[in-house]
């Protein structure tokens, strides 16, 4: 019996292509239900607990409101920052900071401009299409297996629009890239360096490119971040400038003090904390993984050289384990990695413990924030460094292509 259970779990042939679509459209279902439960319980968009719809949106929303008024740089102090949120409701509905570059204000302004409730719908709405265009069509590049439907059911996607956050728009920003790469260098630079809005995940960014040779998106990246900062110079003026730089104590101190709780955070730092550990062990081991995978990283593709795909999936994979401040929203560029190896699996075959390890990582996103906040179980690194390690696996010794793997895996 514990054999016949072992290889259950290890060659998984029951997640096949149909159970996963199957699988994949009861949790759509269940999601897009209780989203729309959630709202419909809402009154004059503030939810059941009393916050507004949208929750970390507000921080934006008021950050673009202070620079339409004329008081950019107020949007770093904590203060005024909270003054203009509660302005929005006229009343006190909670504290969300603004932690952001001057850069990110650019994306804020214009949403500022209509009301709170339009301007969420017209956030989420615009850059989760935006994702899901692109991802799909990078998806298709690499294979006509019909993933979109796995791609809508992601709890990732899910847990961002209930947010109100960004990382529908970040990876979008980083699927562009993934998708000019191969052929227009400069202009995918010029693209993944958009990142500087949210600079926690360009990190990896630099280092692999210039350890692929990739040195014209490189400088097409460099040349973007620059010009997105010194295009919001005079949105913000030199005093936004050194507010930003002034309110990265604040910014650290949410982390040393667990103002954002680390049960709701998916790296290394935050598991560390959650169990616990100390803040400056907690920076150690971060600080010791990221420089680990980071080595990893840029071996694998100088040694090994692999195609745009690939790359693509190693930085996004890389991305999610380097920086101590990362949400399990942000999970949602792990639809890259998932989506690259989702593939390969079904045109080489999957290798033993695979199918397991992928769909863990799926479900991640949406187990993670209850198992470290009730278990104190931190699911999310340990699963983000087997997604890494699946794939240098697979670009280090890929498996040869069987007639014989395809059908039954192509989804």
């Amino acid at each position: 019996m514990p054999s016949v259970l072992l290889t259950f779990l290890r060659d998984a042939r029951w997640l096949n292509a149909e159970r996963l679509r199957g699988y994949s459209l009861i949790l759509l279902g269940v999601s897009a239900a209780g989203f729309l439960v959630w709202i419909a319980l809402s009154h004059g968009l503030i939810d059941r607990t009393g916050k507004p719809l949208g929750t970390d949106f507000m921080s934006f929303y008021a950050a673009g409101k202070q620079a339409l008024s004329g008081h950019a740089a107020e949007a770093w102090s904590p203060q005024a920052h909270h003054a203009t949120e509660n302005a929005v409701f006229g009343r006190d509905l909670g504290d969300w900071a603004f932690f952001y570059p001057p850069a990110y204000l650019l994306v804020c302004i214009p949403l500022a401009v209509l009301p709170y409730g339009a301007a969420l719908i017209v956030w989420l709405s615009a850059t989760t299409a935006a994702m899901l265009a692109l991802v799909r069509s990078w998806l298709r590049r690499l294979s006509d297996a019909p993933l979109l439907t796995p791609l809508l059911a992601f709890p990732a996607l899910w847990i961002n629009l209930g947010n109100g956050q960004n990382a529908a728009l970040t990876t979008a920003i980083f699927t562009g890239g993934a998708l000019l790469l191969p052929k227009r260098p400069w202009l995918a630079g010029a693209v993944f360096g958009l990142l500087i809005i949210k600079p926690q995940l360009g990190l990896a960014l630099p280092i692999l490119l210039a350890a692929s040779g990739r040195w014209k998106s490189f400088a097409g990246a460099a040349l973007s971040a620059l010009g997105l900062s010194l295009l919001a110079l005079p949105v913000v003026g030199a005093d936004g400038y050194i507010a930003f730089l002034s309110n990265m104590s604040l910014a650290h101190a949410t982390l040393d003090q667990g103002l954002v709780p680390p049960s709701s955070m998916v790296s290394l730092f935050a598991a560390v904390r959650t169990l616990d550990g100390g803040s400056a062990l907690a920076y150690a081991a971060q600080a010791v993984a990221a420089l680990g995978v980071l080595l990893a990283a840029a071996w694998t593709v100088l040694r090994h050289k692999p195609d745009a795909p690939a790359f693509c999936a190693l930085l996004a994979a890389a991305t999610l384990l380097i920086s101590p401040f990362l949400l399990d929203y942000d999970l949602l560029l792990s639809a890259l990695p998932l989506g690259w190896l989702i593939v390969q699996g079904a045109q080489t075959g999957f290798r033993p413990w695979e199918k397991l390890l992928l769909l863990g990582a799926c479900l991640t996103p949406l187990l993670a924030r209850s198992l470290a906040a009730n278990l104190h179980l931190p699911l999310a690194p340990a699963m983000m460094l087997a997604l890494f390690i699946l794939i240098v696996r697979r670009i280090t010794a890929p498996a040869p292509v069987t007639a014989a793997c395809l059908r039954p895996v192509q989804a």
